[in-house]
C-alpha cells in the first residue's frame, strides 16, 4: 500500500506528536486544556501527516453510549490496591467524555466465591460492550470469557493474565523479571545468607504468580553463582499474632536469614513485625506503594518497593477498549509495565 493510500488516525497523530490521544482530540475540537506550545506541535503534525477527522465516526460516538464493565476485587481489600487501577479507569473515562463512555463497576469480596459467581452472572446479563478484569479468580472466569466471546465483547486483563486466557489485551508486569530484580536488590544488600520468601496468602491469590516471582529470584541467584539461598514460607489466615509467632520461631531456627521477600502487596504486615524486633538488620522487599508503607520506607524498615503502576494499567485498559470499540483499530495483545523501584530517597516523587 502506498503512503498516500494509508488511513491516518488520531492514534497515529498522538504517537507522532508524543502526546495523549485526549490531547489530540482537544486540539481537533478546539477545546481548552492544551498549552499553546503543545497545540502548535499537534497542528504541525496533523498538517504534515495529512490527517482528516472522520466526521461520521465522530458523530456516531456522540450519539451512542459505550458501556465498559469493570470486574475487580473490593477496593477496601488487599491494602486498597484495586483503588489505584480504578482511579486510572475513571481518569481515562473523563478524558474520553465526549465519546459518551460509561463505566459499570462490579466488585466482589475475594474470600467469597459465591459472590464472584453472582457478579459474573450480572455481567453476563448486563449491557456492557467491553470488559476490564483481573484473572486472579481464573477458575470462575471461563464461563464469563466464553459469553464475552459469543457476544463479541472484547476483554482487557489488568494486573496479570497468568494463564494466558484469550483477551483483546493484557496489561501487566513481567513476573519472572520482577523476581530477578528483587534478587539483584538483595544481592546489593548482603553477599551471603538466606532470603525468606514469605507468602501471606489470601484465599484467591494465584499460586502461579508467586511461583514465577520465586523462580525469578532463584534463577538470578543461580546465574550469578551467588552464595545467597532462599527458603519459602506460606502463612494463611494471617494476623498480627500469627505473624509474630511464626516469624519469631522461623528466624530463631534459621539465623542465616538476612532478607525477607513479600511477593504481593502485604509488605506492611512484615514491616510492622520487624520494627518491633530486636536484633540484626533484616532487609525487606515487597510490592506496590500504599500509605502504610511510607512510614516504614522513611525508617528504612522497608528497603525497596517494586511497583507496577496500577493506575496506569486501568487508564491504558480503557484506552485500548476505546481504540477497539470506537476507533475500530487493532491494539497490541500485551502491554508490559515498567518495574519501578521505590526507596526512602525517591518515593516522594512517585
Amino acid at each position: 500500500m502506498d503512503n498516500e493510500d494509508q488511513i491516518i488516525g488520531i492514534k497515529d497523530v498522538a504517537k507522532a506528536a508524543n502526546v495523549a490521544l485526549a490531547t489530540v482530540d482537544r486540539v481537533i475540537h478546539n477545546r481548552a486544556g492544551v498549552s499553546i506550545k503543545t497545540k502548535e506541535k499537534v497542528l504541525k503534525v496533523i498538517e504534515k501527516m495529512g490527517y482528516k477527522p472522520n466526521i461520521m465516526a465522530s458523530n456516531l460516538s456522540k450519539s451512542k453510549k459505550t458501556i465498559i464493565g469493570v470486574l475487580i476485587p473490593d477496593i477496601s481489600e488487599s491494602s486498597g490496591y484495586w483503588e489505584f487501577p480504578l482511579q486510572g479507569i475513571i481518569k481515562a473515562q473523563k478524558e474520553l467524555a465526549q465519546y459518551r463512555i460509561k463505566i459499570k463497576t462490579f466488585t466482589f469480596k475475594q474470600d467469597n466465591s459465591k459472590e464472584v459467581r453472582k457478579k459474573i452472572l450480572e455481567l453476563i446479563n448486563s449491557d456492557i460492550q467491553g470488559l476490564i478484569l483481573t484473572s486472579k479468580f481464573a477458575d470462575e472466569i471461563q464461563i464469563l470469557l466464553q459469553d464475552c466471546k459469543e457476544k463479541e465483547r472484547p476483554c482487557v486483563f489488568i494486573d496479570s493474565n497468568i494463564r494466558k486466557m484469550d483477551a483483546l489485551c493484557s496489561i501487566q508486569q513481567p513476573l519472572y523479571e520482577s523476581g530477578e530484580l528483587a534478587a539483584q536488590l538483595f544481592n546489593y544488600c548482603f553477599d551471603e545468607g538466606e532470603i525468606l520468601i514469605l507468602h501471606l496468602k489470601d484465599t484467591m491469590d494465584t499460586e502461579d504468580i508467586i511461583g514465577l516471582k520465586e523462580n525469578g529470584i532463584n534463577g538470578y541467584l543461580q546465574e550469578k553463582k551467588s552464595l545467597i539461598t532462599t527458603r519459602t514460607l506460606v502463612i494463611t489466615d494471617f494476623n498480627e499474632d500469627t505473624i509474630d509467632t511464626v516469624l519469631t520461631q522461623t528466624l530463631k531456627e534459621n539465623p542465616k536469614i538476612k532478607g525477607v521477600f513479600i511477593p504481593n502487596s502485604k509488605v506492611a504486615h512484615i514491616a510492622n513485625y520487624l520494627e518491633k524486633r530486636a536484633g540484626e538488620k533484616i532487609y525487606l522487599i515487597g510490592y506496590d506503594f500504599f500509605k502504610e508503607d511510607i512510614e516504614y520506607l522513611e525508617k528504612e524498615i522497608i528497603d525497596f518497593l517494586i511497583c507496577q503502576r496500577p493506575e496506569e494499567q486501568g487508564y491504558q485498559a480503557v484506552y485500548k477498549l476505546f481504540e477497539n470499540l470506537i476507533l475500530k483499530k487493532a491494539v497490541e495483545n500485551e502491554i508490559i509495565m515498567p518495574l519501578d523501584i521505590l526507596t526512602k530517597k525517591n518515593y516522594k516523587y512517585y
